[in-house]
């Protein structure tokens, strides 16, 4: 922790989850601008990870602005308190109620959830909930409702790791700095320990999504191989399993109590407000606020069809929401009509060492060796001013931040349907689509209409130069990155040097 200031000095709070400053990618870029972007402001930044095993070290040098820093880690071991052996019972009848108003907030858009109840962690204690035997006959209980019962050991585990952050949490917000605003960057954990201090200091909370955090837990979840419910996929065919829909029902009840203290909530294009209302967001608190970048810092990258050989670039983390063994399986297709084609992936390549490792494999399995190469985190700039082609496999993104500095450098970017990028590549309005198409639109998980829009862009020049030129006039005219600044001064509250705070 470092603090140069009083607390109280503290004009905004970020509080972020898995991103700045020890994550590369849009998230932690689109913080570290808004840091630098506002020089004058007094920042601080809560920083909330999973176990500090799970980090290489900070990617980011923290701006000169922040004057309070901390981190903490919500599954290390030294937040698994030994029992102390509490001599008052815990109100069980409290945990009892929060869990039904839980399981309430979920069905219900109109519910409430009582914070209330959750400042005072539910009448109970770590050590109470964790050990004692009321809350353990209330465990039996509630398994008992269930239909489909799981293995009782994995549903008891499953609740003592969800809830065992929400303590760390209320100790965080118990010894926070006070701050003017708070700023989450996502729901999950980060949003509802700005509900909880935004409750606790009554000051603003605002919650800006980039992708939509309920929608990407539910893909991880559908994935993550860590929850223990082998052969049931096959007893229950296309069901989910009772474990993964409770960590789905979890994330979503974390969505709403944030959307519920949240002042603003912010999302990158208009599409995404369907997903934050059916999750509990307001339609009055929402508002859109779209990405932008320094279109000068990527200009210098721009060149011509016949500058750069067929190289094509995936420009982020090497993740399973990226979907990179999509991409791999569409450059074999075309390697089988051009042997010579590069493709590159170019990204930070720690997060999920076991998915690399299984992508490094699909290259070697597809004999992929000569044209696939992991170049891990490099300039941005300078990649794309040696490609002819971007490309974007995801099955998940809000506005990424590749696709307009793509844009800036006038590479046509090749996307899959999601997020805003069909807006992006084919224009969000009438005036916009009038620009023209910056590349193709294609279906996820589908390497053949992959492969087939790469093939149709990066070996025709008249296509190329049409995009091309589409992509520079649409991140210039839409995705500046002076407006995105200009919104978050308004909402902040800033009017130029006279700062009105919102009460």
């Amino acid at each position: 922790m470092k603090t140069d200031l009083p607390a109280k000095s503290l004009d905004v709070l970020f509080l972020l989850e898995g991103t700045y400053p020890y994550v590369r990618g849009g998230v932690s870029s689109w913080v570290n601008r808004l840091l630098h972007g506002f020089p004058d402001l007094h920042f601080g930044v809560i920083f909330l990870g999973s176990a500090r095993d799970d980090y290489d070290g900070q990617k980011y040098i923290i701006a000169d602005n922040v004057l309070h820093y901390e981190e903490h880690f919500l599954y290390d071991a030294q937040n698994m308190r030994a029992p102390r052996h509490p001599h008052a019972a815990p109100d069980v009848e409290k945990i009892r109620a929060a869990h039904a108003n839980f399981r309430q907030g979920v069905l219900s858009e109109a519910s409430g959830i009582d914070i209330q109840n959750l400042v005072d962690s539910m009448g109970t204690t770590e050590e109470q909930f964790m050990h004692d035997r009321a809350v353990w006959d209330f465990f039996l209980e509630s398994y008992q409702k269930i239909e489909d019962k799981p293995a009782f050991i994995d549903y008891f585990w499953t609740l003592r790791g969800m809830h065992s952050p929400l303590w760390l949490l209320k100790r965080i917000v118990e010894n926070a700095p006070a701050a003017k605003i708070y700023h989450s960057a996502s729901t999950g954990y980060a949003g509802y320990l700005g509900a909880l201090l935004a409750y606790r200091q009554k000051r603003p909370l605002i919650v800006s999504e980039h992708g939509i955090y309920t929608k990407e837990r539910r893909i991880d979840l559908m994935l993550a191989q860590w929850i223990n419910d082998k052969g049931r996929f096959l007893e229950k065919g296309d069901a989910i399993s009772h474990i993964r829909e409770l960590w789905i029902r979890f994330f979503e009840i974390l969505a709403r109590v944030a959307y519920q203290e949240a002042r603003h909530i912010v999302s990158l294009y208009v599409g995404a407000r369907e997903l934050q209302i059916k999750d509990g967001a307001p339609l009055a608190k929402l508002s859109t606020i779209p990405n932008g970048v320094s279109v000068p810092t990527f200009s210098p990258a721009r060149h011509t069809f016949s500058d750069t050989g067929n190289i094509i670039a995936l420009i982020g983390r090497v993740v399973p929401i990226k979907d990179i063994k999509t991409y791999i399986r569409a450059v074999r297709l075309l390697a089988d009509r051009d042997p010579d084609i590069r493709a590159w992936i170019v990204g930070p390549e720690e997060e999920y060492p076991d998915y690399f490792r299984e992508c490094q494999l699909l290259i070697r399995h597809l004999r992929l060796d000569a044209q696939v190469q992991f170049l891990g985190y490099q300039s941005t700039v300078e990649i794309l001013g040696g490609i002819r082609l971007s490309v974007l496999s995801s099955i998940s993104e809000g506005l990424p931040l590749a696709v307009l500095e793509s844009f800036a450098a006038g590479i046509p970017v090749i996307a899959t349907d999601v997020g805003s990028c069909r807006e992006l590549i084919l224009g969000k309005s009438p005036e916009d689509r009038e620009i023209g198409s910056a590349g193709e639109i294609v279906a996820i998980a589908n390497p053949n209409m992959l492969a087939a829009s790469i093939q149709k862009v990066l070996y025709h020049r008249e296509i190329w130069t049409e995009m091309s030129s589409a992509a520079i006039v649409r991140v210039e005219r839409f995705y500046q990155e002076n407006h995105m600044f200009a919104a978050y001064q308004a909402l902040y509250g800033l009017k130029g040097k006279d700062e009105t705070w919102p009460e």
